[in-house]
């Protein structure tokens, strides 16, 4: 890994884990099923799956795949500029998509620095954008009334073992995604190789770096985004959500594509509000959270073009 991107990526890597903790571990902590270290190990052994089974598929999801080649200078700008749009939002506690954020910095950087920019790959990253939490939220609804009637049928102690069981199983799911994905965002732009044990060994680090700041920011604040502050779900509906999110974040990486899970999360919710007749709805929480997907890559844009010009 080139050194002088390694701290970049780092402090990249541990914002995602305090940006993601909902996605990470809340969801176990919040139906008690676990303890805190339990959910933390859970998280550690999902990120590290991903990034170890699926995360090679994301190495050239930015140079290489929106931009021929980009320099050290353009990716080294590309994290510094993510890096202040995702701490600037965490901070006010709003979910932010760190991975519109490393699109938007990494295409203001290449735009400034005149390198040619694959403007087919980039329309098809930004539609993902907006299809994925679309397919989440038809997922969702198609599966969510078929789980509640199987459920349904069961006696109260054997519901509880299985919603137990099925948390562990999707929060596990959306760990692997996230670091097959994010992840291997993060490490592909940083080193663009899997080769030699040290790129594994800092692979497993930047895997820890996220668990780190779960562990040590994540106990509260966008935590709750998840939860009561969008809309109140089911067990089950909520085990739906996270399992649909998984299965097209997972789509997105066979296709290289980064992709946020924060977006799937939210079309996932409605789609099961929808199967549910739920209006009870933040529409001020939702609406921000959508306008964070066009402010936070334009941001980024903006940030990257004008420190690439320094």
């Amino acid at each position: 890994m080139v050194s002088q991107l390694l701290a970049p990526a780092a402090v990249l890597t541990f914002l995602f884990g305090w940006n993601n903790s909902a996605f990470l571990i809340g969801n176990i902590r919040g139906s008690g099923t676990l303890t805190f270290r339990g959910a933390l190990l859970t998280a550690v052994v999902g990120l590290l799956a991903g990034v170890f089974v699926e995360g090679p598929k994301m190495l050239r999801s930015l140079d290489g795949f929106l931009s021929p080649a980009a320099s050290i200078t353009t990716l080294a700008i590309t994290l510094v500029a993510s890096i202040v749009v995702t701490l600037g939002f965490t901070s006010f506690n709003l979910p932010v998509s760190f991975t519109a954020a490393m699109v938007g910095a990494f295409l203001g950087a290449t735009y400034q620095s005149g390198l040619p920019i694959n403007l087919g790959q980039t329309e098809l990253v930004i539609s993902f954008w907006f299809v994925a939490p679309l397919v989440t939220g038809v997922l969702t609804f198609l599966l969510y009334n078929g789980v509640a009637r199987l459920v349904s049928s069961f006696g109260i102690l054997t519901v509880d073992s299985i919603n137990r069981v099925g948390v562990v199983v999707s929060s596990l799911a959306v760990s692997y995604s996230l670091g097959a994905n994010n992840i291997g965002l993060i490490y592909g732009t940083a080193s663009g190789t899997f080769a030699g044990l040290d790129d594994w060994a800092a692979l497993v680090g930047l895997a820890l770096l996220a668990v780190l700041g779960t562990a040590l920011l994540g106990r509260g604040g966008v935590t709750g985004t998840v939860g009561d502050r969008m809309l109140v779900l089911s067990p089950q509906g909520v085990l739906t959500v996270f399992v649909t999110s998984a299965l097209v974040i997972w789509i997105g990486t066979q296709l290289a594509v980064p992709i946020s899970i924060g977006q799937c999360v939210l079309g996932g919710m409605f789609g099961a509000a929808y199967a549910k007749s739920v209006t009870v709805v933040n529409k001020k929480l939702a609406i921000e959270t959508v306008s964070g997907w066009v402010v936070v890559p334009v941001a980024a844009f903006v940030l990257a073009y004008f420190a690439s010009a320094v």
